[in-house]
């Protein structure tokens, strides 16, 4: 085929080109298109039925009916040997696919089943092959942005330690983000700290690594509900220790010990009457008459979410005392009661209070987004929810504490504006991020939570955290070394050692200060911290942290970077290469100016953006104002030279005469210069 020109504006993407059925399955296909490459240009196979007309015709890439799907079936007797789409399917329990003939036969030897891996740590294969394992009992087919060809190919023709396959920025959409093999990073031990020089990515490495945005897709029949998010939402405490739980979770009334029948209707009670009686807070009494139909209420044990319930009919006395408690319920329909509770990130010490626009208002939405509930239109016109999955992130500073990290007591916040008005206050034991992190993970190895873990023996946790697919967790500390370390650890430096935590032969169990109760960090929790080292060595830390922890240096790549900005033909690589070289050379390889500095950038301004706002403010604080020495990295074109012959002043017995002809180093302002200026005191940095 002939082609005069390249068509413009074609709906034709990385995804899609792979998945288009005129094209032949083979490995430069499914790999090459979405990789950074040498190979620029491959040959593509195209099989029958393809002509120029189909090709230059552009509503061919508009047609779903053109690319080719996945399918997963529990048996190969529902396989279709002429279907054009790739087909998978089980057969005495191992996956198998179907031999068609747009495949290249010789990729067929490299199949692999490896469902069975699923969850020993490669995160982009999990996705897929998760998606892929619900076909063993069910009949399911993806389309090409549901679970992308390159995707199942680097789940299945790939070993599963195999380095994995470009990150896709959401498989749902048709955008690609092409992320090179060795931006992903391994782990060498159970804590872990990366350093470097500001801007080479450590952050980005890290998150891209570890941490999953996991998507949780719905099956159309499954059953969602629709919450009204302009309602009130009530938490309701079960009593002590979630003792009438039991016996509320059985009937469809909900209510509380404080509004007691005795009370007569909550309508007529004043504060008065409450006072006379010493009953308490006439608040908390006549928070009851409130409630709406319509209404929600969160049955809230602690930290402990154990149900939901829409109220049915809003408070009425007459109604309200027929039940068999001692107090007076609304009528409600239970929308969903877990049968393992969910956890939100705080507790309250109140016995009923609206949930709205609170301090755990945001984790309570994701919880019931997490468990199918959804509250508008688009999220159930997308059929999946997004959670995140493995990993908490922090950054720690000079401000945060052992408090903020494993357990603190902190005051109670008001939940609504009525709260606020009250002068009483409360304090309450809340759990750190790093006692969450232990939390989750405890979770993932099948326990109800930390506590959970702690009360079985260490036989059974050393069964659990050790078997085959467990999940890790991950905590993410961002500037690590910008914190207190040793005080904000405390004693659970010794805990987070290899051997010693729960799951471990040496596992170790101590008492929290507070609290009092039992404390351990799970096996399957890994540390990862990022360092910058212009802003602290590493000798920063003492030799217990750097005893626990395992380094990895993350230096400047100029590869990352352009040989050709844009046709200026300023070579970005050479440029940031001479600069480094010279900073190294002046300062310290710690201090060498990362490559992310000058990365997605579309044009000569957005460079000269990041000499003025990035790169020359960096090379200040390095020299602390000396702009000769900024010059000695940058060279002549970027400064302004004069000699100072100023006459200062006498002073009795002073000797003035080194300073009488000083020379006087200036920037030049970088907004002043043209481009073309600009692009040759650029060139001239790395061509002198």
């Amino acid at each position: 085929m002939d082609f005069d020109e390249v068509m413009p504006n074609v709906a034709l993407t990385a995804l899609k080109i792979a998945a288009f059925k005129y094209f032949k399955l083979d490995s430069s296909l499914i790999v090459l298109t979405v990789r950074q490459s040498p190979k620029a240009f491959y040959e593509v196979q195209t099989i029958g039925g393809l002509t120029k007309e189909i090709l230059e015709n552009k509503t061919t890439y508009e047609k779903p009916e053109n690319f080719r799907r996945i399918s997963i079936y529990p048996s190969i007797s529902s396989v279709d040997p002429k279907s054009p789409d790739i087909q998978l399917y089980f057969q005495d329990n191992n996956l198998k696919i179907e031999h068609s003939h747009f495949w290249d036969e010789e990729l067929f030897a490299h199949f692999v089943d490896n469902l069975n891996k699923e969850g020993k740590g490669r995160q982009q294969k999990d996705k897929a092959l998760k998606k892929i394992a619900q076909g063993k009992t069910k009949a399911i087919t993806y389309s090409y942005l549901e679970l992308p060809i390159m995707r199942m190919y680097d789940a299945l023709f790939n070993p599963y330690g195999h380095k994995e396959a470009p990150s896709l920025d959401d498989e749902t959409e048709e955008e690609l983000v092409i992320i090179d093999d060795e931006d992903t990073l391994e782990l060498s031990s159970f804590n872990q700290i990366y350093y470097g020089p500001p801007g080479t990515g450590k952050t980005y490495r890290v998150l891209n690594s570890f941490c999953i945005e996991e998507e949780t897709t719905f099956s159309k029949d499954q059953k969602r509900i629709k919450l009204d998010m302009d309602v009130n939402f009530w938490h309701l405490a079960p009593g002590r220790h979630g003792w009438l739980w039991n016996d509320l979770k059985k009937g469809n009334v909900l209510g509380y010990e404080w509004s007691g029948k005795d009370w007569g209707d909550l309508n007529d009670l004043t504060p008065k009457d409450v006072e006379d009686e010493d009953g308490g807070s006439f608040q908390l009494i006549t928070y009851l008459r409130e409630v709406e139909e319509g209404d929600y209420i969160c049955v809230i044990s602690g930290r402990k979410f154990l149900g939901i319930a829409e109220v049915t009919e809003g408070y009425d006395y007459k109604n309200a005392t027929k039940n068999p408690f001692k107090f007076q319920t609304v009528p409600v329909r239970w929308l969903r009661q877990f049968d393992e509770p969910v956890y939100l990130n705080s507790s309250q010490t109140k016995t009923f209070v609206r949930l709205n626009n609170g301090k755990r208002w945001n984790r309570l939405l994701t919880i019931l987004r997490e468990n199918g509930f959804y509250f508008n239109d688009d999220e159930i016109s997308e059929n999946k929810i997004i959670k995140p999955k493995n990993y908490i992130f922090i950054t720690f500073h000079q401000s945060f504490s052992y408090e903020d990290f494993l357990q603190g007591i902190k005051p109670v916040l008001p939940e609504s504006e009525e709260e606020t008005a009250s002068n009483t206050l409360q304090y309450e034991i809340v759990p750190g991020v790093f006692y969450q992190a232990c939390d989750k993970a405890a979770q993932l190895a099948g326990y109800r939570d930390l506590q959970d873990c702690l009360s079985d023996n260490k036989k059974n946790r050393q069964k659990r955290f050790k078997k085959e697919g467990v999940l890790e967790y991950y905590l993410i500390i961002d500037e690590f070394n910008r914190g207190n370390v040793a005080a904000i650890f405390g004693e659970i430096i010794t805990l987070i050692e290899d051997d010693k935590r729960l799951g471990a032969d040496s596992e170790i169990v101590l008492e929290l200060p507070y609290s009092k109760t039992p404390f351990g960090v799970p096996l399957n929790l890994r540390l990862i911290g990022t360092m910058n080292t212009a802003d602290r060595s590493i000798e920063a830390l003492d030799i217990a942290f750097r005893r626990r922890f395992s380094f990895d240096e993350i230096l400047p790549n100029p590869e990352k970077l352009s040989e050709d900005f844009h046709g200026t033909k300023i070579n970005l690589r050479k440029m940031l290469t001479a600069i480094n070289e010279r900073v190294e050379k002046l300062r310290s390889i710690d201090l060498t100016i990362g490559h992310a500095f000058f990365m997605h950038m579309n044009n000569i301004d957005d460079l000269k953006k990041a000499f003025a706002r990035k790169l020359i403010p960096q090379l200040q604080e390095y020299f602390y104002g000396d702009i000769g020495k900024v010059g000695l990295i940058l060279g002549e074109p970027f400064l302004e030279v004069t000699i100072n012959k100023s006459t200062l002043m006498k002073v009795k017995n002073m000797d003035t005469s080194e300073f009488e002809d000083r020379t006087i180093y200036h920037l030049k302002p970088i907004d002043d210069m043209n481009d073309v200026e600009f692009s040759s005191a650029v060139k001239a940095i790395y061509e002198p």
